[in-house]
């Protein structure tokens, strides 16, 4: 039986505007102002073009060659949203969540390969 996720791998750049390059950079958040400049995010910019599956982050290599640059800072290529854990989230019942860490990012990852 097929699910919504089967081959999800495939269907790189995500969002709805193609805003993320990678299920990886999906899994964090976009920095926010206030946010530490050493922590990790969604990449603001990077290059799109390329059909080289990246196997670690899973999506389509997005650096080390030259194509179009994709800018979230220009109007519609926003990559903000969809944060679930990727921030700390209090859910309607007052849970806490913490974030995913990069090894249960990571983990996540390969679970969704294997669809």
């Amino acid at each position: 039986m097929s699910s919504v996720l089967d081959t999800c791998w495939a269907t790189a750049p995500y969002l709805h505007n193609g805003s993320v390059p990678t299920l990886y950079d999906l899994l964090l958040p976009k920095r926010l102002s206030g946010d530490p400049k050493n922590g990790e995010y969604r990449p603001d910019q990077f290059l799109v073009g390329s059909r080289e599956f990246d196997p670690v982050k899973v999506g389509l290599r997005s650096e080390g060659y030259e194509q179009r640059k994709f800018d979230t800072a220009v109007k519609g290529n926003s990559n903000t949203g969809h944060d679930y854990g990727a921030r700390r989230t209090t859910l309607p019942n007052g849970t806490v969540l913490e974030p995913l860490t990069k090894e249960q990012r990571l983990d996540l990852l390969e679970y969704l390969k294997s669809l």
